[in-house]
């Protein structure tokens, strides 16, 4: 199937949630009502799915169909696709890792639709980090690990089952994945912006957050 025909066939699956989202967009926009609802029927209908393989239970889409289909939610509402941008950053990164236990393990639940937000933007120099990654035993890494810190500009977070986050540990950046539900992880809405004032882009907190060594996703130098 051709870009084209694939999508044009979703364009027409999921035209009637698009409009069904815009028609409740000015509301959510005056009221300031996050747009929960809106991001659920986006999970039930398997809008988050669009990129994991078919093999692995979803669509299997090719970028410029997902793109194609960003723009028409985002003329729907254009909260939406900001709020789902960390979740199909997630979903890239874990295509690309190549990783097929990893592919497996994570595209299990974004088939079972659920959400990822992130924590990784930094107020300040980008070259340091507010959030920092410890084991629990510093001589075996397999032990598992605690988060602790802050970040802003959580963008979906709020909306998320899980956060992907960067932390620092030994002068190293490493991405690590917590649930929400964590203990020791606390989403605000305190999101103050203008134009996509429903992005759900506050500050999570982190605090002795346990981080099992499977989420542990990758360990890179600054600049890399």
């Amino acid at each position: 199937m051709t870009d084209t025909t694939s999508y044009r066939a979703l364009k027409a699956r999921f035209q009637p949630l698009f409009d069904q989202i815009a028609a409740g967009a000015i509301e959510r926009e005056q009221h300031r009502e996050l747009a929960y609802d809106a991001v659920n029927q986006l999970r039930e209908a398997g809008f988050t799915a669009l990129r994991v393989p078919q093999a692995l239970g979803g669509a299997g889409v090719s970028l410029p169909v997902l793109f194609r289909l960003l723009i028409d939610l985002a003329e729907a509402d254009s909260n939406l696709p900001q709020i789902v941008r960390a979740h199909f950053g997630f979903v890239e990164g874990r295509l690309s890792s190549r990783d097929a236990a990893s592919q497996d393990y994570w595209f299990a639940k974004v088939v079972a639709g659920q959400l990822w937000g992130a924590a990784m933007a930094e107020r300040s120099d980008s070259s340091t980090n507010s959030v920092s990654l410890a084991p629990n035993d510093p001589h075996n890494e397999d032990a598992g690990w605690v988060l602790n810190g802050e970040k802003y500009y959580c963008t979906g977070t709020i909306y998320a089952d899980w956060v992907a986050a960067v932390a620092m540990h030994d002068k190293d950046f490493f991405s690590v994945v917590v649930a929400v539900d964590a203990p020791g992880v606390t989403r605000e809405d305190d999101w103050d912006g203008f134009g996509q004032r429903l992005s759900g882009s506050g500050t999570t907190r982190f605090d002795q957050v346990a981080v099992a060594p499977e989420h542990v996703l990758r360990r890179f130098k600054p600049g890399e």
